[in-house]
């Protein structure tokens, strides 16, 4: 119980110095992870296990979902130019216009603790959530949406799965992602300006001002890692283009000798455009997001970047975040 009474399930490997804090009530979100180096437990999360009320973004690791980013009107230049401004979002499906709000609506829910266990080898929690009828009207679908939790041999594990009613008039499509936050640096000492990102992605897909995209790509070269020091702040970037048969992932580096990489995998691929990770925040503010994506922004509006779930059926998306330490 932290000092906000928000309750939250740590799940602890001892042998492999991770820990995983969960909080089922907050969206089911990460909510802390700790990281044992020269042997000492270091939190590696923004604002983690923090509930305290506070305006803007709140770090830690939510699950984004059923939308990743906003979805606008189609005439939204126009409603712009009239002194309009989009901080919520909406599409419109079977005639119906539906509000969205930004990364979906998953975050905002409490999810129900299913299951826990451990074993001399791992630990892990199961957490669930269903659709209801407020959940119906943003989004026209039954679904039951589950992730595991697993601790076990240094690497924390998540693995979502998506399932549509088998009741669903139609194929039930979606975005989905982690908004991971780690703290910058994130050892204490470093120099912020010094942290690294590595990623092999060869596109990054290009959006207007406002966030949406664009159809057009550059291409991106990060292979070799970038210094976040030179990152422009809060400006995001769409990463893409993989190569084929490997796990997308990044790698954050502190200077100071530690390294969390996170990589995902998942069951199908959307066509592009479609986001594998997306970048976002300020080393200099403390904090920094590499967001594992399968998605868009304005995907519901576009109808592109989707996943697309038929009635009875299931999507399943693995994430993985290991750690190494230099010295």
């Amino acid at each position: 119980m932290d000092a906000s009474a928000v309750e939250l399930i740590v799940l602890r490997d001892e042998a492999g110095g991770v820990e995983a804090a969960i909080a089922p009530a907050k969206g089911g979100e990460l909510s802390g992870l700790r990281l044992r180096h020269g042997g000492q437990w270091i939190e590696t999360l923004q604002l983690a296990r923090d509930y305290a009320p506070r305006e803007g973004f709140a770090g830690k690791g939510p699950f984004l979902w059923p939308a990743t980013g906003r979805n606008f009107p189609p005439d939204l230049e126009k409603r712009r130019q009239e002194g309009e401004a989009f901080d919520a979002g909406a599409y419109e499906h079977g005639g119906v216009r539906r509000s969205m709000p930004i990364h979906g609506f998953a975050r905002d829910l409490p999810w129900t603790l299913e299951e826990t266990s451990a074993t001399g080898e791992s630990a892990r929690a199961l957490l669930s959530l269903g659709d209801n009828p407020a959940t119906r009207e943003m989004y026209p679908f039954g679904f039951q949406c589950s992730v595991e939790y697993v601790v076990s041999g240094g690497t924390l594990t998540l693995r979502y799965v998506v399932r549509a009613s088998a009741q669903n008039a139609e194929p039930m499509f979606f975005s989905l992602g982690n908004h991971i936050t780690f703290v910058s640096p994130l050892l204490e000492g470093s120099d912020p300006n010094e942290m690294v990102l590595a990623t092999p992605a060869t596109l990054e897909l290009l959006k207007t001002d406002y966030g949406i995209p664009t159809g057009e790509t550059r291409p991106a070269a990060f292979a070799d890692g970038m210094r976040l020091g030179e990152y422009p702040p809060l400006v995001p970037t769409s990463l893409s283009g993989y190569p084929d048969g490997a796990d997308p992932y990044i790698e954050y580096r502190d200077p100071a000798g530690l390294t969390i990489r996170v990589s995902h995998r998942a069951d199908r691929i959307p066509e592009q455009p479609v986001i594998l990770f997306n970048l976002w925040g300020d080393v200099r503010s403390g904090f920094f997001s590499p967001e594992p994506w399968v998605g868009l922004q304005n995907s519901l509006v576009q109808r592109q970047g989707l996943v697309f779930v038929d009635p009875g059926e299931e999507f399943v998306w693995i994430v993985r975040i290991e750690h190494e330490s230099s010295s």
